[in-house]
């Protein structure tokens, strides 16, 4: 189940004591029905007293979200946590809407009842979102003599909400979801595969590890315990890869990965979320088109800290450092480390190739070059020089399918297997002028 958790930092919670809930009661849609012709200037509050008209004798625990999509988890809580929850369908009026991103229609709640049992609680959750679909109302009624168990539930859900249970945080259209594709990537990414110099490689991994075994050190020297790191240059050289393998390695700290801020509310969300989960790793990605001028000057305020910012390690990246303001990119204790992520050396490169040749050899015991594998990796170098990382990926990648797709076909390797590589060479290498004509 796909949810998203965004805006709840400004979700109200109200929470109003009264004595006992009967479950007989008059049909909560007609009830509620005349609020939505309401002009009241505060349509939320008439819908909360028709609540409490209709369920006079009870606890009220109540969420005011305002989100065009119902964001709220106690539903995807109690899911997760294997309490079962009935829909009533009778009270539940839905509209349907078409997401883009899943290629699908989903159901969005005009008005919705739910019954389930909590800790031995009984709720009934009611949902109303007026007209404009741009505020939701969650009342949570229940039994009791005071609200503990409405709060109980409340702060329950919200614990495990900041879980990045089966995904990493992504906020991206200013609100924050939980990719499980994106935590995959992670899982899988490994440092051999990408071509970067060893040292460049562990200075990049010590500066993250000491990041996090110096609290105290910095906490000494009378500093905020926060640092922040710049990945700059050319596209496909491996800086976003660089980052999926150091969330790997350093994966019991929380990650948070961004994608856009195009507002100032957004700014302070994705602060306000990395500081709830510091200490974590906070990543902004593609720097230089994230912070226009419209939000500048709350980027600087939040990133430098006017709230504390302790524990967080941010991590930029950017292909193109002329692009961005001064005074993000040149002043003490914003980015005060950066890598400069340039094209593969002829040295790199050939590195790279006879770590790849070996893969080849050890999937296709069969397959032999006509020449040595050391001059072959030369010769990838010498050819491939000026391509960038992914490139050098990609010809490895389309040699291996052209193999396989020769195998399947019966055809003879043994003599073919330099030829094809040269072919692919080739081709890619038209790709990577039209690359480098594009990005000047």
């Amino acid at each position: 189940m796909r949810w998203a958790y965004s805006k709840l930092a400004f979700a109200t919670v109200i929470v109003a004591g009264l004595a006992k809930y009967y479950y007989r009661a008059p049909s909560f849609v007609s009830t509620i029905e005349p609020q939505f012709d309401s002009s009241s200037s505060h349509p939320t509050l008439k819908f909360l007293l028709s609540l409490k008209r209709l369920y006079p004798q009870s606890q009220h625990a109540t969420v005011v979200e305002y989100s065009y999509r119902p964001r709220f988890p106690v539903l995807e809580f109690l899911n997760a946590t294997g309490v079962p929850y009935t829909v009533l369908g009778a009270e539940t009026n839905v509209i349907h809407e078409y997401r883009e991103e899943l290629r699908d229609v989903t159901a969005v709640p005009i008005t919705k009842v739910a019954a389930f049992t909590y800790q031995g609680v009984e709720f009934r959750m009611f949902e109303v979102a007026p007209a404009d679909l741009a505020t939701h109302l969650f009342d949570y009624v229940f039994d009791g003599t005071d609200d503990t168990a409405g709060r109980q539930l409340l702060v329950a859900a919200h614990d495990w909400a900041y879980q990045p249970q089966g995904g990493i945080w992504v906020f991206e259209d200013d609100e924050w979801t939980k990719s499980a594709a994106l935590l995959q990537a992670v899982q899988n990414a490994d440092w051999d595969e990408i071509v970067l110099e060893e040292s460049f490689r562990e200075s990049l991994r010590r500066d993250t590890q000491m990041f996090f075994a110096s609290r105290e050190r910095y906490k000494s020297l009378g500093v905020s315990w926060k640092r922040g790191l710049l990945l700059l240059g050319p596209p496909g050289n491996g800086k976003t890869e660089s980052i999926k393998a150091l969330l790997h390695e350093f994966s019991n700290y929380p990650a948070l990965y961004v994608t856009s801020m195009a507002y100032d509310f957004a700014v302070r969300t994705v602060f306000e979320h990395a500081r709830k989960n510091a200490p974590c790793i906070l990543v902004l990605e593609d720097l230089d088109s994230m912070v226009t001028d419209h939000v500048r000057t709350i980027f600087l305020n939040e990133l430098d800290g006017l709230a504390e910012n302790d524990g967080i390690l941010t991590i930029a990246t950017t292909n193109h450092p002329e692009r961005i303001d001064d005074a993000i990119l040149n002043r003490p204790s914003r980015f005060d480390v950066k890598y400069d992520f340039s094209l593969p050396s002829r040295e790199l490169g050939a590195k790279f190739a006879m770590s790849w040749i070996g893969k080849v050899h050890a999937l296709d015991t069969d397959l032999t070059f006509q020449e040595p594998d050391l001059l072959i990796a030369e010769t990838i170098a010498r050819e491939t020089d000026g391509w960038s990382f992914a490139f050098l990926k990609e010809l490895s990648v389309s040699f291996l399918l052209r193999i396989a797709h020769d195998k399947s076909l019966q055809k003879d390797l043994s003599k073919s297997a330099h030829g094809i590589l040269l072919d692919q060479m080739s081709r890619l290498a038209s790709q990577v002028s039209r690359a480098f004509e594009d990005s000047h």
